[in-house]
């Protein structure tokens, strides 16, 4: 399952992939969604907007689940990219209804994506991504268990953000920039928001949106 060419120009089979993959994102994510509130015991805010805009955004991370794995020149990743950006998308939808993230379903993402991705990795011989997978996820776990001791996150947060990080075994560092900017500026916008509406500083907002953009960006540039 090597990808001849490795990383290089994307190909007619890999734009036929990663329609593929969209197409998966966009079937699994709201369903992943709908489970999700189900956990929360919130499915009355289940509404047709949110089931279409998880879609859309699972189409997305499916499609990104392609272009990473082309980039790091394996198919041996897909499986493991598809679980994890559509569990990441459906946990930020489900936060920004409910602002609580699912215990349940982040944990089941969390285990399949880790043993997707061992058996992947291992198959392909790439223990150096594995090992950049382990230890950024346990990075972005400490960063966020931070933000909930001093900045107002959840601990939902803390454990989206630990699954967040097994994504980024092949990220590179503008990827990384760009994630880390992509989630200062929505969380500095959904503050200013949350102000703007007569908010104080005790006032909490969503972190999942913009965690799952963020991780998502950064793995596929």
């Amino acid at each position: 399952m090597e990808v001849k060419g490795g990383p290089q120009r994307m190909n007619g089979a890999w734009i036929v992939a990663s329609a593929a993959g969209a197409l998966v994102g966009v079937a699994a994510t709201p369903w992943l969604t709908a489970r999700g509130l189900a956990q929360l015991a919130r499915l009355d805010v289940a509404r047709p907007g949110l089931a279409l805009a998880s879609a859309v955004a699972g189409g997305g991370a499916g499609a990104a689940a392609i272009v990473t794995s082309h980039r790091a020149g394996t198919w041996w990743l897909l499986p493991a990219l598809l679980v994890w950006g559509c569990a990441l998308v459906a946990a930020a939808s489900c936060d920004a209804v409910t602002q609580r993230i699912p215990t349940p379903l982040i944990r089941q993402a969390t285990v399949g994506t880790g043993v997707l991705l061992t058996v992947g990795l291992t198959l392909h011989g790439d223990w150096r991504a594995l090992l950049i997978s382990g230890l950024a996820a346990a990075a972005a776990g400490v960063v966020l268990l931070l933000c909930w001791r001093f900045a107002g996150a959840g601990f939902g947060d803390v454990r989206l953000a630990a699954l967040g990080g097994l994504g980024l075994g092949h990220a590179t560092h503008h990827g990384l920039l760009f994630g880390f900017v992509a989630f200062c500026v929505i969380t500095v916008t959904q503050a200013v928001v949350t102000l703007m509406r007569g908010g104080g500083r005790q006032s909490t907002f969503p972190y999942g949106p913009a965690l799952a953009v963020g991780f998502l960006l950064a793995a596929t540039l």
